[in-house]
């Protein structure tokens, strides 16, 4: 569009009772018989420039469609800045002319505004020239809404320079009225060459995708990324700085569900690229997202790593980390020499209680290494570390610790055991036992 012209934005506002509803004037083939005008000179612009609103009838009851833009006195053919300050009402005819169509105006100014009625001529010649580019037949309110918005030969003109592909006549008039200009196609078109379509271009800026995003969006490695996918990711809230974060990452050039499934379950760079540093790379998006919906952090991560589980599925730490394994106790448990253990021996000691400090002491009290299963078992019986040290101390550490456990249910005592270790004939565990539950020991 060019200089001298208006820049208008359609706000298609339809009324009926208390209710607003839009309207569009552009699936109707007739152009409104009448428009009516009103010219504003007291906005606040230069001498020299007004506000120009056309109000049309909309098919909806009680609708209409509007345009309201600013417009140099200029556009007006037969009206004068004089006549807009007249002190009284003042009879005034002027036309507005454009490519597409003549807007031919009258009615009343005074104090700087005017308003009146105006009939609208579509050119036929310029509907020629829509035939001879290729865009097809216009209808009438297509070619009312190019004149209204100021679409003509050198929008045209640019489309091609731009390498747009020819629109048809109904996507030249919905550009027009969603105000497509050309400043945003040429942008766009420099941005990202998936822009080549008007269709496009007219969602990307119902959207509100600017030139900068379809250009971080390329520069981040997605040139080849269609333009309805651009969109998509805009729509959601998808930064360039999140695409550049997933290639850092290890991430690159992931399909377009991948992308907005990681961030819309709260996946950021900075979580991967931690992760990464850990040693976790290659991981497929449902393991990603896996591990983020259940809040495993990078440093848990990382620490089930140093414990010596590099190699584990994210499956397997999201299951030790639900089971309460915390990286604390993971470490607690390697330095009671416990290191190696799988999986679900760590869940299973946990889940009992088992604490770090319980198979430390037990170790300390002189007894054999013990088996998780073993040291579950002693737990569950109640077996302290002081017992089982008082066992071996009486001479008895070759006991199993099912037989401790025997032991400890039938309430031995260390005085006891000493008494049965100093007997004549050294009792094994089956006699202990009978041997307290006769009250002997």
């Amino acid at each position: 569009m060019r200089a001298q012209s208006f820049r208008a934005t359609m706000a298609r506002v339809a009324i009926a009772g208390a209710a607003t509803a839009l309207t569009t004037l552009s699936a109707h083939a007739a152009a409104p018989e009448a428009v009516h005008w009103e010219v504003q000179a007291d906005r606040g612009y230069s001498d020299d420039v007004v506000q120009f609103t056309l109000t049309a009838p909309a098919p909806a009851p009680g609708g209409a469609s509007i345009a309201s833009n600013p417009a140099s006195l200029n556009t007006f053919v037969g009206l004068s800045a004089s006549q807009l300050q007249s002190s009284t009402p003042r009879r005034v005819a002027f036309r507005v002319q454009r490519d597409a169509g003549e807007f031919v105006c009258q009615g009343v100014a005074q104090a700087r505004r005017a308003s009146g009625e105006c009939t609208f001529h579509g050119s036929q010649t310029f509907a020629q020239v829509l035939q001879q580019r290729g865009v097809g037949g216009a209808k009438p309110v297509d070619l009312y809404q190019l004149s209204v918005h100021n679409v003509g030969t050198g929008y045209l003109d640019d489309l091609r320079r731009f390498k747009v592909a020819t629109p048809t006549a109904d996507e030249l008039s919905r550009a027009a009225e969603h105000g497509v200009s050309v400043s945003y196609i040429r942008e766009m078109t420099a941005a990202a060459p998936a822009f080549s379509r008007m269709d496009d271009l007219i969602q990307a800026h119902d959207h509100g995708v600017s030139p900068g995003y379809a250009a971080e969006v390329r520069a981040a490695g997605y040139g080849a990324m269609k333009a309805d996918a651009i969109v998509g990711l805009h729509d959601r809230g998808v930064s360039a700085d999140f695409l550049v974060g997933l290639q850092h990452a290890g991430y690159p050039a992931l399909p377009l569900e991948d992308i907005e499934r990681l961030h819309d379950s709260g996946v950021s760079p900075d979580w991967l690229g931690a992760l990464r540093r850990d040693g976790y790379v290659g991981l497929s998006t449902e393991q990603l997202i896996l591990l983020r919906n259940h809040g495993i952090s990078a440093d848990y991560a990382g620490a089930v790593r140093a414990a010596g589980y590099g190699r584990l599925p994210p499956e397997q730490i999201v299951r030790l980390y639900e089971h309460g394994v915390g990286a604390s106790w993971l470490a607690d448990i390697q330095k009671a020499g416990y290191g190696g253990l799988s999986p679900d021996q760590l869940v299973m000691l946990r889940e009992r209680g088992v604490a770090a400090a319980y198979l430390a002491d037990l170790r300390h009290a002189g007894y054999r290494m013990l088996a998780p299963e073993e040291a579950i078992l002693m737990h569950d019986h109640g077996v302290s570390p002081d017992m089982v040290h008082d066992v071996v101390a009486a001479g008895y550490g070759e006991v199993s610790p099912a037989d401790i456990a025997r032991m400890r249910d039938h309430g031995l005592t260390s005085q006891a055991l000493r008494k049965a270790a100093g007997l004549a004939h050294r009792p094994n565990v089956d006699e202990i036992i009978r041997l307290r539950d006769s009250g002997v020991l």
